[in-house]
Formats: structure tokens, sequence, C-alpha cells
């Protein structure tokens, strides 16, 4: 074993001369001293550090981190992301639930040195240092620390009562490398990058908590005694106890000293609570023996009891398919989190509630694959979160793909009958990622792999960073095989493990390593959002030549596989082409598929099969399905579901629902649901259909062009029976945002209503009353989906042949809390031409669906109304809050020529189902009104 690591040293010093010139890295190697107040929740600390200036550069200051001031206040860069991504606990805690790092007294070699904070960030601080740090010269900074710490519901730091979560906790100098310093403000959505060095932290807590952290024990003999001790009688439990309450802290305290060379952090995780499990694995190339622990609370012990299985197999396969875990332990520790499942730290990673099995080893094996992608390959995951987060969700598939092969969507914990009744049976556990992606490609809405952590939105993050990252990996591993895949990633590994790869560096292994041209892969997979699609053109039987078009942006690789008897019995890789290249397919199958183990990252599957005997070769088998699924690209789905409804006049109707779309969204959609009437005896029900055309590039990323329309009864006395038919074609238009993360949208819609109006006496049994009518409509509306203050305003021009009216809409919501919060309505409305004497085309003070000679104010039926021409009891008080939007019903103020008006509505408490509200307004026929009460 002692001779393989000399060996392997040797290489990784032979393979560093073959690195950039350029390249350097600091190291940092600290000294801390912390105790812990269980009380007050507060850290109280000392820490010295050793700064070793490898550069080439003089610097005279140094950038320092200080995260825990992101919980200090809502002015923070994590407070301002944290709104912006729909969270809103941190917003309105209290100060008592947030959290700040101060008496910081920084020295250098023993004196006094001036400091600041950032100008724009209060997490950051800079340094003066006495003296320019020469190249290759170290400095000694120490300083005092007190930090409060939060609450953990926000972040990463906190603590739940008496557990503690201790991360990004302590003074810590930004990375400087050839592009400079990287200080940067602590995030939820953006991970780290810091200087590798040697730790030394010394722990004071009371005793009887049990500490997962970072590093070895140093004269932890009795520490190591009582943990063993814990795991021997966690072993030996059969049923796990539902108490989660905390035991008194001892009144002795103790002190834990925990050492480690070569990482960037270092994390600790405190409760009294925790049983503790113990096991212990190989590495499969130099056989270093890795204990693993696993500590965990009450809250899911029955998952638990098989962490240490995952947690081997984690550090097997890792180290198998990259390269040997190189430290003496690893945990898993059961604790709050709320920035996301899990989360990773040298040596050590906490996991949130998981509720199954599968979910659990699958976020412990994750978050243990960190300490390869951002622990020892430590690459700036703020600037390029594809390097950790996109490397290890293609390890994690690849895991699950290796140890669990039939998992589903669902992972192991399957629902097969579900499944398979919803056709959802064939998606593996890979698909959650593609579906993803597809989601977000398909509409546009996606964004490069390369990019900065807070440049993408809340849900690419998620989509692209651990998805389609993942699937693209997933997919060069197809194409260059396994057994390469595999060699690179180790050589990636040899050649940068401990130090701080680039994007470039990645590349450069795997392009001057590999004797296949993948360009494409980092230049139009990684940096852009162009997608594939291959399809089969043409077929010959005889002459058995498969023609196959690119009709994607990119020349990717792309394979094509025989099939025969449901087996892949030939498979055929083709390098990237433009347009069409024919292939000379020859051998008996029953399919010829483009991808058929779903290796690519498709925008469209549904175009990849042909059979090779039969009719509709290239037709997929029908299937009729209930409710809806996911689209299945082997299959032609239609999806129904039944139909019912009720309104005053047709009463009861009974029907069937057809579809062809649920998920993803398609190019071409529709909907229609016939319905019967009992009472009228006549066809009732609703349809819809539209075309959309998505865009990156244009200055219009939706054009939605599209109708609808319904047809159902108005009125069923004992005289009259009447109904109407309406029809609403539509181009919708929805602008390109200034940037992905904006709450800003500007949309344009552009419709024409035309309404029909049948009226039948019954006794004469003829329609004596027919009506048509064109409405025709622009609408343009700019809104803002602020987390905390939205706001939406639209201006609206309306023709028909009587008059020509537009309108001013304003709504605007304030939040006070999570849960409450004021709204803010101004409406203005103006004939600019009004030829019509027909009452309910004025301006409406209230929003009353009451009955004005037989029709309603909704005269182009906009709105589904149980009841449309009442004029007394329960259904003529509909209210349809549009126009003055008063509350209470009144006839005041209606104008065949102006109106205006404000509405304003507040919740009183959380738990109160009810608010209160007033409203003022005045028109051409009212100076000034009001009301005001309470609504539910």
């Amino acid at each position: 074993m002692k001779k393989y690591w000399a060996f392997f040293f040797i290489g990784l010093a032979t393979s560093s001369l073959a690195q950039s010139k350029d390249y350097f890295q600091q190291e940092v190697n600290y000294e801390i001293h912390v105790s812990l107040d269980d009380i007050n929740h507060t850290l109280s600390g000392y820490e010295t550090f050793v700064y070793k200036n490898n550069s080439p550069d003089t610097l005279h200051y140094l950038w320092i981190h200080i995260w825990p001031n992101a919980y200090k206040n809502n002015k923070t860069a994590l407070a301002k992301q944290l709104v912006e991504n729909g969270e809103t606990d941190f917003y309105f805690a209290p100060p008592k639930d947030k959290g700040f790092i101060d008496s910081l007294n920084f020295t250098e070699n023993g004196k006094p040195i001036r400091w600041e904070y950032h100008p724009e960030h209060i997490d950051i601080c800079k340094i003066h240092l006495q003296k320019p740090l020469l190249p290759g010269e170290s400095t000694v900074i120490s300083t005092p620390f007190f930090v409060k710490i939060p609450l953990g519901i926000f972040s990463r730091l906190g603590h739940i009562e008496q557990q503690y979560q201790i991360t990004q906790w302590y003074p810590k100098p930004a990375v400087y490398d050839k592009n400079g310093w990287h200080e940067m403000p602590y995030l939820n959505q953006g991970e780290f990058y810091s200087e590798f060095g040697t730790y030394d932290v010394f722990i004071t807590l009371p005793e009887n908590y049990v500490v997962g952290a970072t590093g070895d024990l140093v004269n932890g003999e009795a520490e190591l005694a009582r943990l063993d001790s814990i795991a021997e009688a966690t072993a030996k439990i059969e049923a796990f106890s539902t108490d989660m309450s905390f035991p008194p802290s001892s009144k002795q305290t103790k002190t834990l000293h925990y050492h480690q060379i070569n990482v960037h952090d270092f994390a600790w995780f405190a409760d009294k609570r925790y049983h503790v499990l113990k096991g212990e694995v190989t590495t499969p190339h130099t056989g270093h023996k890795v204990t693993t622990w696993a500590m965990f609370t009450n809250s899911e012990p029955e998952l638990w009891k098989n962490s240490i299985e995952y947690l081997d197999s984690s550090i097997y396969y890792y180290s198998l398919w990259n390269g040997d875990y190189p430290y003496n332990h690893v945990t898993a520790v059961d604790g709050a989190l709320s920035a996301g499942a899990g989360m990773e730290y040298p040596n050590i990673t906490v996991i949130g509630k998981s509720q199954l099995p599968f979910m659990l080893e699958t976020v412990i094996m994750h978050e243990v694959g960190h300490n390869w992608f951002y622990g020892m390959l430590g690459s700036n995951e703020r600037e390029h979160p594809w390097m950790d987060e996109g490397l290890n969700s293609f390890n994690e598939n690849r895991y699950i793909e290796t140890r669990h092969p039939d998992a589903n969507l669902l992972g192991m914990d399957r629902l097969d009958k579900v499944l398979k009744f919803f056709d959802l049976d064939y998606l593996k556990h890979k698909d959650q990622y593609y579906l993803g992606y597809l989601m977000a490609a398909r509409q546009k809405t996606d964004q490069p792999v390369e990019l900065p952590a807070n440049e993408y939105t809340f849900l690419n993050y998620g989509t692209i960073v651990y998805g389609k990252s993942a699937l693209i990996f997933d997919y060069l591993m197809a194409y260059l095989g396994e057994e390469k895949m595999t060699a690179l990633m180790q050589k990636y590994f040899q050649e940068w493990h401990f130090k701080h790869p680039q994007p470039e560096d990645f590349k450069h292994v795997f392009t001057t390593n590999s004797d296949k041209n993948i360009d494409w892969f980092f230049n139009d997979l990684m940096r852009t959002t162009k997608v594939i699609d291959y399809k089969i053109a043409k077929y010959s039987p005889k002459k058995q030549l498969i023609t196959v078009k690119n009709k994607g942006q990119i020349n990717a690789p792309v394979q094509i596989n025989g099939i025969k008897d449901g087996s892949i019995v030939k498979t055929v890789w083709l390098d990237g082409f433009d347009k069409k290249q024919t292939v000379d397919f020859q051998g008996d199958y029953d399919l010829i598929k483009i991808d058929a183990t779903n290796d690519i990252p498709e925008i469209n599957r549904r175009n990849n099969t042909v059979k090779t005997k039969g009719l509709l070769k290239k037709t997929e088998p029908f299937r009729l399905q209930f409710l809806g699924s996911i689209e299945n690209p082997n299959k032609t789905s239609l999806y129904w579901m039944p139909s019912a409804g009720w309104n005053n006049y047709d009463k009861t109707f009974l029907g069937l629902a057809l579809y062809n779309t649920v998920f993803p969204i398609k190019n071409f959609n529709w909907f229609i649901a016939p319905n019967y009437s009992f009472a009228t005896k006549m066809p009732v029900g609703i349809f819809a259909a539209d075309y959309r055309i998505y865009s990156h590039k244009s200055i219009f990323h939706l054009i939605k062009v599209g109708v609808k329309g319904k047809q159902f009864s108005f009125l069923n006395d004992n005289v009259n029976f009447a109904y109407y038919s309406r029809i609403n074609p539509y181009l919708h238009i929805d602008f390109k945002k200034y940037h992905a993360r904006s709450n800003v949208q500007h949309k344009l819609k552009l419709s024409s209503v035309y309404v029909t109006n049948q009226i039948k006496n019954k006794q004469l049994e003829q329609f004596s009353n027919q009506t048509y009518d064109w409405y025709h409509r622009v609408v343009y509306t700019l809104e803002n989906n602020h987390t905390l203050f939205p706001f939406d305003y639209s201006l609206q021009l309306e023709q028909h042949s009587d008059f020509v009216k537009a309108s001013f809409e304003y709504n605007q919501y304030i939040s006070y809390s999570d849960a409450t919060g004021m709204n803010i309505r101004l409406f203005a409305g103006k004939f600019l031409q009004n030829n019509s004497s027909m009452p309910y085309y004025n301006w409406r003070m209230d929003g009353s669906a009451a009955s004005i000679g037989g029709y309603s104010y909704d005269y182009a039926y906009d709105y589904y109304l149980l009841g449309r021409t009442e004029n007394s009891g329960l259904l003529s008080q509909q209210m349809i809050f549009n126009q003055g939007g008063f509350k209470a019903p009144t006839s005041s103020g209606s104008s065949n020529d102006w109106l205006a008006s404000l509405n304003i509505s507040s919740d009183i408490h959380e738990k109160l189902p009810f608010q209160i509200f007033a409203d003022a307004g005045m028109s051409s026929t009212q100076n000034f009104m009001y009301d005001a009460g309470i609504s539910l």
C-alpha cells in the first residue's frame, strides 16, 4: 500500500509539471478554538491561520469571508436571493432568529491591522497587511470572533433547538488564483471556492453531545470509545422510539480536537440525541480502509438502519470510477436542512428528511460523492457549478444504474401497479433529469450548462446544473465507452485532486486523451442551448438502407440500434453530421431505432423508430390513456377522462374530455369536452387548441396562436330556452425577458370573440331571436412577479360595431408576512365611441353578474357562471371582480362614458379566513361613492 501511494504521488508530481506554467495555489493552515453556548445558541472562538503566498504576485491585502453575516439582515446577498427565489421565511424572521458574526479584531504576526467591510457585502471584509506579502512568503493572521447561530430553517448554518449545523462559520480567506481574487458573498443558490490547507479545530461543548465533523480526532480515544459504545447499542435496537425531545445538557464540557490535511473547509454537527452506526469500507485501488459513521435521530431511524451500506457503497464506487478516497473516515448526519435534500462538506455530509429508503440512499451517495467533486477537485462552484453538481449527478446516475439497474422513476420504492396504469413504468431513474431538461428546452427557458450559479433561474439550477449536466456526461460515456470514460475521469482526478481545476483543465484532459473529436460536447452541448434531434427519414426494406436526418442544431454523434424480440442486437455509432446520412444496416430486426438506450438528450424522441415490416412503419402503437401520463415516445397516446358539470339552465351535463397533451407541453395542443345536457337535451361543452412557437433568439419568447370555444344555455324557463356559442381566436405573445431571473414579463394579446345567442320560444318551438356579435380586443400586460410586492398592469382596447372602449387596470400586492398582505387595485375605463343603448355594455361600479334585460354584464361570455339571467335568489349574487370592483352589489355609478375606482383589501391575521375591504369610485353619473366591509 505504501509503495502504491509513493508511485501515485510521484505520478502526480510528474503530471503537475505538464500543467500550465502559470498555475499556482495558495495555502491556508488553520488553528481554531471554539466553544458552543447551547443556551444562547452562540459560538465564541479564536482563530489563527497561516497564509502562504504561492502566487507570482505581491499581495497588499486579503479578502476574508465572514459568511455568518449573510444572516444578519434583509440587505445581504443571501436575503435578496432567497426573496428572488420565492422564499420569505428569512425576510419576515424576527431578529432573534437571524444570525451574525462580530467581535473581530484582526492581527498580523501579533500586531493590530486595519480592516474594513466590503462596500456592498457585509459578509466579506478586507484586511490590509502591514507590509507587502511577497511571492513565497507567509504571514500569520489571528482574530477572535463571536457567532450568533441563526435558526436552522433558512440555509446551511443554523440550529433547531439544540441540534446544530455549524457550517460556513469562521473567518476564511477568499481564493486568489491566476484570475485574481474571488471574494464572494454567501448564497443559497451557488456554492463555494476555497483554499486548501490543514485544519486543527478544537471544539468545546457539553460532554453529552455527539459530534460529527471534518477531520480525525486527535487524542480522542475516550470519545471514539463512547461513539463505539453508542454504535453497539444502536445496532441492537429493534424498534426505535419516536421521542424527539432533547435531554438536559451535561454541566461538564469536553474539548474535541480534529485534524485534517488537504481540505478547504471545516464543518461540524452536534446533537445529544444521535444514534450512531459504524462501518468500514476498503477502497478498490489502494486497499485503504475508511471508517464510515452514520449519526441520526428518531426522526427517520428505520430508514437510517441501512445507512452504513449506503456510505460504504458510495465510497467504493466513486473511488472505483474516479480515484480512491484518501481520508480516514466519512460521516453522514441527520439534520435540519433548508438548502436542498443534503449538503456536503469535507469528510461529512448532512441529510434532510428523506421519506423513503431509496431517497436516503440517493442523497447520502450524492453528498458523499461531493468529496470528489468540490472536495478533492476544488473547482469554483460559484462560477462553474457543473464541475461539482453536474459531474456528481452524472456519477449519481451511474451509481443507480450500477447498483439498482431496475430502478424506475420513483426509484426502488416503487408503486408498480400505479406506474403501469398511468403508462409510466418504462421510465427510469435517469428520466427525472431528462424530463426536467425536456420541459425547459421545449419551452426555450433552458440555459447553457456553463454559467455562473447565480445566473440560473431557481428551476434551471436543478434542471440544467444537475439534470442536463448529468445527461450530457452520460451521453459522452455512451459514445466513448464506459472503460474510456472511467480512464478519463481517473486521469482528471490524478492531475487535479487537491487543486483548483478550471473548465479548460477538464476539457484539456478529455480532448488530449481521447481519440475521438468531442468538440461538439464542449462547444455546443455545454456552452449553448442548441438542441439535438435526429429523425429516421426513410427506410428501404429491400436494400436495408436507413436514412437519418439531423433536424437539430448540433452535429453530435448518434447511435442506430437494431432490435429483435425486444433486445438490441446491433449498434452502430455515427459521428455527427449535417442534413442527412444513409446507412447500410443489414440484418434481421423487428425495429430499427435511434438511441434505443435513451442516452442522447434529444428534444424529440417520437421520430426515432421504424418498423421493418407491416404498414404504417413509423406509427407507434395507439394507447387510450385515462386521466394523463408523461409523453411516451414509443406510443401514440390519446388521453381521456369523464366530464361533468352543472348550471341553472342545462342542469346536470355529462360527457367525455379528450386531449393530446399532459406533460411536457407540445407545440400543438388540443382539448375537447363534448357534453350532453339532460335538461335541454342539447350538446354543450368546451374546446381549445393552440400552436406554440418558442424562441431563445427573437424578442418574442413565445408566440401562441389558438382558438377556444364553448356552448352552454343561459335561459330555460316556462316560456323561453336560450343558449350561446362563443368562439375566441387569439394571438398571444410573451416578450423575451431582459435576463432569465427577471421578474418582469411583457405580454401582448390580440383576440376576437364571436358570440351567437339563440333564443327559442317553447310554445312556438322556433328560435325567435338570434344575435351575432364580434368583439375585437388588444391587451398589453406587464407583470412583475416579485415575491413580496408583485404587481401588474394592463391596457385594453375593445371594439364592437356599436362602441370602442379603453381601460386600464393596476394590481399591487404588499406582503405583511409569509401568509398575509394587502391588495390594491386601480381601474379606469373610458368609451372612445358609444352608439349603443344596451346597458350591459356600460361600465359598472360593482362586479355583479346579475341579469340586465335578460343578459349578464358578461356580454362576451368570458366567465363561467352558474346563473346568467337571474335577477333574484342566490345565483343572482354571483360577482365578477372586474371594472369598478365594488364588493357590495350596486347599480349606482354605472356609466356609458367613463368610470374610475380604487379597491383595497387586507388580511387581518393569517389564522382568520376573512379580509377587510374598502372601495371608492366615481363615474360620469356619480361624483363619489364608496363601500367597506368584511369578505371571505
